[in-house]
C-alpha cells in the first residue's frame, strides 16, 4: 500500500465534514424566506437617517457611510456639533451634501418633519443610534432616572420608527444600535439593561408584522470607546463624568461603524459586535442560568473589593 497517498486523502476527508456542513446551513437559510434573500443593500445614492449623530458612534457611521455614496440626514441635540460634524465629512472628499436638524429623542413629536429633509421623500435606512447610558443600583436609582432612559433609549426610538416607517421602503433597512445589555443584564445597569432589552422585543415584533421581508439589523455591542459612558447618568441623573476602564479599551468607533455597514450591506438581522467571552456569556445565559447569575455576582464582588483598596 502506497502510505504517502493515505495523508492527503485523511485532509480531504477531514475537510470535507466541515465544508459540507456550512453548505447545508448555507443551504436551509436560503430556503427559509426573509430580508436576508433581498439584493445586497447598497449605501450609494441612498438616503440614510442617522439619530445621536453628533458625537461616538454616530459620528463614525456618518463618516463611514458618507464615503459609500450615502446621502446623509443627521439629527441631534447639538445642532453646533452637527454642523461641525458636516463640514468635516466634506474634507474628506466629494460626495452628497449632508443635512442636519435638531431631533431630542425625548420630545419626537415632529420626527416625520425629517422627510423634508429627504431628495426624494424616501428614507431607505433609518438608523436608531441615539441613546444615555446609567450606573446605579436599583435601590437609590430615581424613579425619575429610570424614566428618562426609557424615554430615550426605548420610546425615542419607537416614536421615530413608527413615525419614519411608512417612508422606509420595502428594500429600505432600520438599523439599532443596542447592546449586549439588551441580551444580558449586569449589576448597577438597571435601568440601561431595561431600556435594550425593551428595544429587542420591539423590533422582534416588528420583524413579524405585515413588512416581513423588510430588513431590521440589531446590533448588539459591547464596551466601544466613546463617550457614552463619561455621560452616563448617576442614580440621581447627574452625568458621573467618568469612563469605565472598559470602555477605554473597548472597540474604536471607525472600526464599530465599518462592521454595522458591513452587516446592513449584507442584510444581517443581528450583529453581536463584542469579544468571544461576553457571547459565550449570553449563551450561558439561556442554557445556565444559575451559572451565570452567580458569575455575575462573583464578578461584582470582586470589583467592589478592588474598589475599596483602592481607598
Amino acid at each position: 500500500m502506497d502510505l504517502s497517498a493515505v495523508n492527503p486523502l485523511i485532509a480531504a476527508g477531514a475537510l470535507a465534514v466541515p465544508i459540507g456542513a456550512y453548505a447545508l446551513v448555507q443551504l436551509a437559510r436560503l430556503a427559509v424566506p426573509g430580508p436576508h434573500r433581498q439584493a445586497r443593500f447598497n449605501f450609494k445614492d441612498k438616503t440614510v437617517l442617522i439619530t445621536g449623530a453628533s458625537t461616538g458612534l454616530g459620528a463614525a457611521l456618518a463618516r463611514e457611510l458618507y464615503t459609500r455614496g450615502a446621502r446623509l440626514i443627521l439629527v441631534a441635540r447639538s445642532i453646533d456639533k452637527l454642523k461641525a460634524l458636516c463640514e468635516s465629512i466634506k474634507e474628506s472628499g466629494p460626495g452628497h451634501e449632508p443635512v442636519y436638524a435638531y431631533l431630542d429623542l425625548a420630545e419626537p413629536e415632529k420626527v416625520d418633519e425629517l422627510v423634508k429633509l429627504s431628495h426624494n421623500g424616501k428614507i431607505d435606512c433609518l438608523v436608531n443610534n441615539a441613546g444615555i447610558s446609567m450606573r446605579g443600583s436599583v435601590i437609590d436609582t430615581d424613579m425619575a432616572v429610570q424614566r428618562k432612559v426609557m424615554e430615550t433609549n426605548y420610546f425615542g426610538q419607537v416614536a421615530v420608527t413608527r413615525a419614519l416607517l411608512p417612508f422606509i421602503p420595502s428594500d429600505g433597512a432600520i438599523v439599532v444600535t443596542s447592546s449586549m445589555q439588551g441580551k444580558m443584564a449586569l449589576p448597577y445597569r438597571s435601568a440601561y439593561g431595561a431600556s435594550k432589552h425593551a428595544v429587542q422585543a420591539f423590533f422582534d415584533s416588528l420583524r413579524a408584522e405585515e413588512r416581513f421581508g423588510l430588513h431590521i439589523l440589531v446590533v448588539s455591542a459591547g464596551y466601544i470607546a466613546t463617550e457614552l459612558g463619561n455621560n452616563a447618568l448617576d442614580a440621581s441623573g447627574r452625568p458621573t463624568g467618568v469612563t469605565d476602564g472598559n470602555v477605554g479599551n473597548g472597540l474604536k468607533p471607525e472600526e464599530a461603524a465599518r462592521q454595522i455597514a458591513n452587516a446592513t450591506e449584507r442584510r444581517k438581522p443581528e450583529l453581536l459586535m463584542a469579544p468571544l467571552l461576553h457571547r459565550f456569556t449570553v449563551f450561558l445565559r439561556y442554557w445556565w442560568p444559575s451559572l451565570y447569575f452567580y458569575s455575575v455576582w462573583k464578578r461584582h464582588i470582586m470589583q467592589e473589593a478592588k474598589e475599596k483598596k483602592k481607598e
